[in-house]
């Protein structure tokens, strides 16, 4: 309480010592602007004011500070440093000594950590500042100059403007500390590092070795694509990722001469360029036409396509970037279909087969768009094996003629659009240029072709890009005609009392409808009729008891049919022998052309209708039936 009492007769006399001394104090200075207060309001100073608010927590470094020394360079000053680099505004400045960590050490080199008046300064004094680097001053009577570390010297035009916590002259220029030298990005880095250049990286990346060629070159000026650019050209090439794009270009030679026509191996600058056009030879050869107007900068690719900069001056470790937005297009050239078939000697009975067609290549040539499927020389020799025939002609004649040849080549032919693997989806019908389907298969194996016959073939290399559109290489010929299983041709060709038999064997037509190669001598209606009469039967029940069983005229029956194809062309002259499903073996006898059958204990069997073919193979028509060992 008392205490508190103390207190209280303590605030009148209080009271009376502070007015008292007003009254004493009313002659002396007012109290002294701080920095911040005295950059405010200083209207030369106005310039340092915003240069000092563009560094985050400097302001308060010098409020802070229990002494310093400012040389503080007046609006004059700023002015010369913009035109000294060039520069519009004070960002611009900041961005051309290297950024705002630059600009703070530029600050710091005009406060010094002491208070220091005119009056103190002596000639050639050397001050450290808060940049760690230290200025020089000089003095010559009344005059008072500071000099940089890199020798350039300004003068002291109002002195001794004291602030809280210490002192302000006014310079003339702004001083320069040594700064470190900016890092300038290498191309990677640039196209890394940019957003909008990532499809450009990514494609970049795609080309083996165009990284390291980029990095390598002396100097170079990169028109450099947006990622909006690059999206175009997949709209306009119809696809909705980066690979499948340059399956479309052709492979990665290609988007390699796309990709080096955007570089000049030059550095040009947005202001090294003239008014007006200017030509520039690529890495690749081609020249683009560069393109300089009040409007801005223009280029102008092999096909006329012009795309403007939207960023310029981008500035790499050997050279520059200006950023576009579109994608350059070189003159690209792609082999016409004849060229591709006589480059690829894989294909070469392909390119025999188009050439006994007067017209068919340059008929294929002179579609806009096209697809073919190109069946490999090995295909085209399977397909002769098949049929039994040594040559294309031969092939001809046992399937129906040159007409029917014409129309197989086209069953690979899709006219009128350029079909990418991409484009495929499983389970797709194409309609070919013989008017007949295919049914396209895609699994992760690939892309396969199933033709009307249900026969399925590989495509073993896809997008070979020519200058009308795309072929991809397949593993097999595909057939338009619908061939008809052992069964069809059975019922085509009146041969009711074989079928009869053969069904009448359990999974026997299961069997033979299985075997991947068949060759089947076939009994005629009258010679199933002979043979019953043979065995003094009438009917085909009472011939299996007269056998002894199914199984025995399942024996019967296997003793008609090699597991193999052999068109009667593939025969050799006079006596061949096969093994038959029966594991029996029968002889087949050619002699001039006529073919006999002889199962080794009845007379010969003549073959009275050859080669008719099914999809497993082929069917020889004979007068009789053939009799195996059955003990």
């Amino acid at each position: 309480m008392k205490k508190m009492w103390k207190f209280l007769l303590f605030l009148p006399l209080l009271a009376f010592m502070v007015a008292c001394d007003d009254d004493d104090t009313t002659d002396m200075e007012p109290d002294a602007p701080t920095i911040a207060e005295a950059l405010n309001s200083t209207a030369d100073l106005s310039t340092l004011d915003a240069a000092v608010a563009a560094v985050n927590g400097l302001e308060a470094q010098l409020l802070a500070a229990n002494e310093i020394t400012v040389f503080a360079p007046n609006n004059a000053a700023f002015e010369d440093a913009l035109e000294a680099f060039d520069a519009a505004d004070l960002n611009e400045l900041v961005a051309a000594i290297g950024g705002v960590d630059n600009l703070e050490t530029v600050l710091g080199y005009h406060v010094v950590a002491d208070v220091v008046f005119a009056a103190d300064l002596s000639n050639s004094q050397s001050l450290p500042t808060l940049a760690g680097q230290n200025l020089t001053v000089n003095v010559s009577g009344s005059s008072v100059s500071v000099t940089d570390v890199s020798g350039n010297t300004f003068n002291v035009v109002t002195a001794d403007i004291e602030i809280e916590n210490g002192v302000v002259h006014v310079i003339d220029g702004v001083l320069l500390p040594e700064l470190p030298e900016e890092e300038v990005p290498t191309i990677a880095d640039a196209l890394e590092n940019t957003e909008d250049l990532s499809l450009l990286n990514q494609a970049v990346a795609a080309v083996e070795g165009l990284g390291t060629t980029l990095l390598g070159q002396e100097a170079i000026t990169v028109f450099a694509p947006s990622n909006d650019a690059f999206e175009a050209v997949l709209d306009a090439y119809g696809v909705g990722n980066f690979p499948d794009l340059v399956t479309e270009l052709g492979g990665v030679e290609k988007l390699d001469s796309i990709l080096g026509f955007h570089v000049v191996p030059a550095t040009a600058f947005a202001a090294d360029l003239p008014d007006g056009d200017e030509t520039f030879t690529t890495l690749i050869g081609q020249d683009i036409t560069v393109n300089k107007s009040a409007d801005g900068v223009t280029v102008t690719d092999a096909n006329g396509n012009t795309y403007n900069v939207e960023q310029a001056d981008v500035e790499i470790a050997n050279g520059v970037v200006h950023i576009i937005d579109g994608v350059l297009l070189p003159e690209l050239t792609y082999p016409t279909i004849s060229g591709a078939i006589g480059a690829t000697p894989a294909l070469e009975t392909l390119g025999s087969a188009v050439a006994l067609f007067d017209g068919l290549g340059a008929a294929l040539e002179g579609y806009d768009n096209i697809t073919i499927f190109a069946p490999t020389n090995d295909a085209f020799q399977q397909l002769l094996d098949e049929y039994g025939a040594e040559t294309l002609d031969e092939l001809a004649e046992k399937v129906g003629g040159l007409e029917v040849i014409e129309t197989v080549l086209k069953y690979h032919v899709v006219a009128d659009t350029a079909v990418f693997s991409h484009d495929l989806t499983d389970g797709d019908e194409i309609t070919t240029l013989a008017g007949a389907m295919l049914t396209v298969g895609v699994n992760e194996a690939g892309v396969t072709l199933t033709d009307v016959d249900g026969i399925t073939y590989n495509v073993t290399t896809p997008n070979v890009r020519v200058d009308n559109g795309v072929v991809h290489i397949i593993d097999g010929v595909l057939l338009p005609i619908d061939r008809p299983t052992l069964v069809e041709a059975a019922m085509e060709n009146d041969l009711d009392s074989l079928l009869t038999a053969v069904t009448a064997v359990p999974e026997l037509p299961e069997t033979l409808l299985g075997e991947e190669a068949i060759t089947v001598f076939a009994p005629t209606n009258e010679a199933f009729e002979n043979a019953l009469d043979e065995f003094e039967v009438e009917t085909l029940a009472e011939l299996i008891d007269a056998l002894g069983s199914v199984e025995a005229l399942g024996t019967v029956l296997g003793f008609h049919v090699v597991p193999a194809v052999a068109y009667a062309a593939d025969l050799e002259e006079g006596p061949n022998t096969f093994t038959t499903l029966a594991n029996q073996q029968i002889t087949v006898t050619k002699t001039d052309g006529a073919v006999t059958v002889s199962d080794g204990s009845n007379p010969d069997r003549n073959v009275v209708m050859a080669d008719v073919t099914i999809q497993n193979g082929v069917v020889h028509v004979i007068d009789g039936v053939l009799l195996p060992d059955l003990e």
